[in-house]
């Protein structure tokens, strides 16, 4: 009887997990303990296939499409027939079905709960400070000091007039956020590069940046309005909590489900 597909694709998604050689001795203790890892990988999955089964679990075919999806590049690096890629696609799809459905088994958090932890984690609940901000750019091919001048020329334009940055914005910037009037929106640090980020969190409001050099090009900010840090409101964070509590059962869950389904 030939070894499933299924077989033959587990050994090889972990020999690459593993950054195991092709050279690799068998007798060596990496080998060794691939091997080990490989034969409890099998019974894992056949259990789990089993277990779908048991339950006469069905598979819709968007749920195949997907994996299929998912599968192309692993796919495309394996030498496998059309009937080889069908069987591995529906078992990959019935474990990850069975797998999902355990997940939903998992008793939700509670009201009580979800109140407890955020009272024990609020501080972690603060919007960080944003800027609402605009911006213009204007990209360099090859004549950087021309295309400064003429961002400093727009710059000047700007200061006697801050109104006017939609304007120029529209008129000149090759950032995509062009036709909205430069609007980048609320930005928050570590959102921008690394040169803008700084100069950003530099300015008070209302206040125009001088041009500053990326690998893009030339560019301007405008900070239009500060947001000081400010407490998430707590309907949100309780949604949040919720979310993150849900999420940490449904693991919790499914892991003690692989648990008592194989043996130790």
């Amino acid at each position: 009887m030939s070894t499933p597909v299924w077989h033959r694709y587990s050994r090889w998604k972990l020999a690459k997990q593993m950054n195991l050689s092709d050279e690799l001795s068998a007798t060596s203790a990496q080998y060794q303990q691939f091997i080990e890892a490989w034969q409890r990988q099998q019974v894992i999955e056949e259990a789990v296939a089993q277990a779908a089964l048991g339950r006469s679990l069905q598979i819709e075919p968007h749920s195949i499409e997907m994996t299929r999806q998912a599968l192309a590049a692993e796919l495309s690096e394996l030498s496998l027939t059309g009937e080889e890629i069908e069987e591995l696609v529906l078992h990959q799809t019935l474990l990850r079905e069975q797998l999902n459905w355990v997940q939903q088994q998992a008793p939700l958090p509670d009201d009580e709960q979800v109140e407890a932890w955020y009272r024990g984690h609020s501080q972690h609940f603060i919007r960080p400070e944003q800027r609402y901000t605009r911006h213009l750019l204007l990209t360099v091919e090859g004549n950087s000091q021309g295309v400064l001048d003429q961002i400093e020329a727009i710059a000047s334009r700007l200061r006697s007039g801050q109104e006017l940055f939609a304007r120029e914005a529209l008129r000149y910037s090759h950032c995509p956020s062009a036709m909205g009037g430069g609007v980048l929106g609320w930005v928050g640090r570590g959102i921008l590069y690394p040169e803008l980020d700084e100069m950003l969190f530099r300015l008070e409001a209302g206040q125009l940046s001088p041009a500053v050099e990326t690998e893009l090009g030339w560019h301007l900010l405008l900070c239009e309005e500060i947001r000081l840090p400010q407490p998430v409101p707590k309907a949100e964070a309780l949604a949040l909590v919720r979310q993150q509590l849900t999420a940490r059962q449904q693991k919790h869950y499914q892991r003690a489900w692989l648990q008592q389904l194989i043996p130790a």
